[in-house]
């Protein structure tokens, strides 16, 4: 095959020895090794492959387009309550690069997953050679018309703005900000960061989604850039496979997951309690957005199925205490003393002392005095307010 000559030119490489037949036998092996097709501009043309899901994930039947939009989740996203999105508005992005910059890195992989006569299309643009770049924005351009909703995970950090810098490079205005764009990874990390290692798509993939990538199949996100470079080298257009199914399964799960978070953000949830859900997460989410109500019935539930932190009984006791309900307040509290948290304790010596039971409030001062004292980093601040509440408490006491 071609041997790679030159270097770096602007976003591409130049082939000086890249003959039309070369091309011929590179886009022949191409349409063999993976089953897709060339576009129809006659210079550079990008090639293409488009797979069909029945709404479903073909290993693990993950569904592909949630049940509703709770309230919860538009508001996150910035959309009125009740708002309807329509599959065929949504339009998912996730990028192969030639590297993490801005530079000179170029997309030499575009895939896109949307809606379409009830099924889910997965569509993957790919160039041959650097030089189909501009050509392969055409597909993208006409997609993002028709589309009114991005979704990406990670995009707003990376895929858009490498977008941008290209499609500036090629001499494109396309103005990607004034979209819709809901980025999964705030979210997820909102959701999972205190459950799993990490919020990476893959590590979602295998504690949240139950999928396993197969090594024999798949390829390291590091190891991409380099298996590109390789492929413009040899022309072997089977070292691009595993890019594909790679990027395939980025585009499915970024889906999965949307439906995932969708169909279990409401609550009472639809579908029933979800192992997979950090509802102490998505009591919080609820918070976010002032809705005390649901966030309480979330809290109260984890504790009825004695899902029991000291966080949780904290943040319910305290939204207990702002709607007035100090019975239910203290009760909360004392079961995050025992659990030694370090704001429930406090809550609760709060509470014993405005009920002037101030011998059990002052042996939480105490507890919680010496809790602060044993820590590694030890707060000025707050050893002195608690030394003078136990002072306090000690005068009151002694009258």
């Amino acid at each position: 095959m071609a041997t790679l000559r030159g270097g770096f030119f602007g976003f591409g490489l130049n082939f000086e020895d890249h003959n039309l037949e070369l091309r011929q036998l590179i886009r022949d092996a191409l349409r063999s090794t993976l089953e897709g097709d060339f576009s129809a501009h006659a210079d550079y043309p990008y090639f293409y492959t488009r797979a069909f899901y029945d709404m479903r994930t073909e290993v693990d039947g993950l569904p592909l387009f949630p049940r509703e939009l709770p309230e919860v989740f538009l508001r996150w996203a910035g959309l009125e309550a009740g708002k309807l999105i329509s599959p065929e508005e949504i339009l998912v992005l996730d990028l192969e690069t030639t590297g993490l910059g801005r530079g000179q890195t170029i997309a030499f992989m575009i895939g896109l997953g949307y809606y379409e006569e009830g099924r889910y299309v997965v569509e993957q643009l790919f160039l041959p050679e650097p030089e189909a770049e501009a050509n392969s924005f055409d597909r993208l351009i006409e997609l993002l018309e028709k589309k009114s909703v991005l979704i990406t995970f990670n995009g707003k950090t990376f895929d858009v703005p490498i977008l941008e810098s290209r499609l500036l490079y090629n001499h494109i205005w396309l103005d990607l900000r004034s979209k819709l764009h809901i980025d999964l990874l705030h979210l997820a990390r909102r959701l999972w960061k205190n459950k799993i290692p990490s919020c990476a798509l893959e590590t979602i993939e295998f504690y949240i989604l139950g999928y396993i990538r197969e090594k024999e199949l798949d390829i390291e996100g590091g190891l991409i850039p380099q298996t590109y470079f390789q492929f413009l080298i040899s022309g072997d257009a089977e070292l691009m496979r595993r890019v594909f199914i790679h990027n395939q399964f980025d585009i499915l799960h970024t889906a999965a997951l949307f439906t995932l978070i969708c169909d279990s953000a409401g609550y009472p949830p639809a579908l029933g309690f979800d192992h997979r859900i950090d509802y102490h997460a998505l009591a919080r989410l609820y918070i976010s957005q002032d809705s005390s109500e649901t966030a309480r019935a979330i809290l109260t539930d984890l504790l009825a199925q004695n899902i029991v932190s000291g966080d949780i009984a904290c943040e319910l006791g305290l939204l207990n205490k702002k709607e007035g309900d100090l019975e239910a307040a203290d009760s909360c509290f004392a079961l995050a003393a025992a659990l030694d948290h370090p704001a429930g304790r406090l809550e609760y010596a709060k509470l014993l002392e405005k009920r002037k039971d101030y011998d059990s409030a002052l042996d939480q001062a105490q507890a919680l005095l010496h809790w602060h004292l044993a820590r590694p980093q030890i707060s000025a601040r707050q050893v002195e307010a608690l030394e003078k509440r136990v002072l306090r408490l000690r005068r009151k006491l002694e009258l």
